[in-house]
């Protein structure tokens, strides 16, 4: 990988960059880039982290933040995070490249996260997945806690097609309207896992650090793949294309075949283009924001019912703990019939009940949450039922989570999480 300066200019005008457009694909990208910095909010307690892999999305957000962030007249603090997976023999070499080019643009902080991911029923994919945000999470938290901020937010650069790919993805695995939001533009994140805290166990407190904040943005969720190639290519810039992308490279599932989202980038989203004879792409992108906004509306509803149904404080999580809800919960004069509400605010009610009884979000279904929903809406005497680590029993007018203190997963695939 190779790199030359993204701009040129006369003396001091590096410090103007930050409200220039730059033009072409690179200012449409700058754009973005400053619109999502201008939400996270001020420089001063804030340490960017930027995930960098050498390919051409996270490096043309490597060349818009040298512009907005870097140049800016408050600078903005930046570390350029490059993991290393061990998948080819080239990728310690092509690891080291990026942190190079990230040095060179002028980030003054820049490292090689490196680790190995072993078998797991995520398959390779999602195994890299998992140590990928772990240790960006960890490495974004240390950095923080280094330089004496109370913030830390990890940008990446995946785009509208990496959005739509992902929208195909949790569709084919029959996920639910949570699912199919698939990324969003900005997260909360566990502290130690890297994961969203919306998929947490415990979506109150999950991987809270009491020095630092962890967060995620996603810049380039509105932009076109070939617009940050073109930028890379405007500003000089060199990517590496990762062959393990492809669905001839070295990475396959543990049947031997093409990962799931290289065959949908390669194969179904051309033939979805080829048949409905336009871009698929934008369309699912966009079904992914409504989902969300859908999804957010219900979660809030469903929130509000939680607590108002919740019998009893809740222990500390534990296995063991127990969880009841009360389904005629009266408060003041007014009767909070938990009965008469709707089966998508029920699995939501349902299923913070299940975390805070300590069900393992990895296994937790929503077959599991609809059979629980039955206890409310249909019930004649059945139960208890055993979800991944809990126990869910109805009596009377009572609905009682209760915690099991051995892994009582029954082996769900995790296409079909609640998540």
């Amino acid at each position: 990988m190779s790199s030359l300066p993204p701009f040129v200019g006369p003396e001091g005008a590096e410090t103007r960059l930050w409200e220039r457009d730059a033009g072409g694909a690179l200012g449409e990208i700058q754009l973005a880039v400053r619109r999502v910095l201008q939400s996270i909010g001020s420089p001063d307690d804030t340490l960017l982290c930027l995930a960098l892999s050498g390919g051409p999305d996270s490096l043309s957000l490597a060349a818009a933040l040298v512009r907005v962030a870097l140049c800016h007249p408050r600078p903005w603090d930046v570390s350029c995070l490059t993991v290393d997976h061990g998948w080819r023999p080239e990728s310690a070499a092509e690891s080291q490249a990026a942190v190079q080019c990230a040095r060179d643009l002028g980030f003054s902080s820049a490292m090689v996260l490196r680790g190995e991911s072993g078998g797991g029923a995520n398959g390779p994919e999602g195994e890299a997945r998992l140590l990928r945000w772990g240790l960006l999470a960890r490495a974004a938290i240390a950095e923080a806690k280094v330089q004496g901020k109370a913030r830390a937010v990890i940008l990446t650069g995946h785009t509208l097609d990496d959005q739509a790919e992902t929208v195909l993805l949790r569709l084919a695995r029959g996920s639910s309207l949570r699912s199919i939001a698939a990324m969003r533009e900005f997260e909360s994140l566990d502290c130690q896992t890297g994961l969203p805290l919306r998929f947490a166990w415990r979506e109150e407190d999950s991987g809270v650090d009491a020095a630092v904040d962890l967060g995620l943005a996603r810049p380039l969720l509105g932009i076109r793949r070939e617009l940050t190639q073109a930028a890379c290519e405007q500003s000089g810039l060199v990517a590496v294309n990762d062959p393990s992308n492809r669905m001839e490279g070295p990475v396959k599932t543990a049947a031997g075949q093409p990962l799931p989202r290289a065959a949908i980038r390669e194969r179904v989203m051309p033939a979805l283009a080829a048949a409905l004879g336009q871009d698929p792409a934008p369309a699912l992108a966009r079904l992914a924001g409504q989902a969300a906004a859908d999804d957010t509306i219900l979660e809030m509803l469903a929130g509000e019912v939680f607590w108002e149904v919740l019998s009893d404080e809740p222990g500390d999580g534990e296995p063991g703990d127990s969880v009841k809800l009360n389904l005629k919960a009266i408060e003041g004069h007014k009767s909070r019939d938990l009965i008469r509400y709707s089966a998508p605010v029920l699995r939501r009610v349902v299923r913070r009940a299940s975390l805070l009884a300590g069900a393992r979000v990895d296994s937790l279904t929503e077959a599991h949450l609809r059979g629980v929903v039955g206890l409310i809406h249909d019930w004649h005497g059945q139960g208890p039922l055993a979800l991944p680590g809990i126990t869910v029993t109805r009596r009377g007018n009572f609905l009682e989570f209760i915690g099991r203190s051995s892994d009582c997963s029954d082996g769900s695939s995790p296409e079909s999480r609640s998540d």
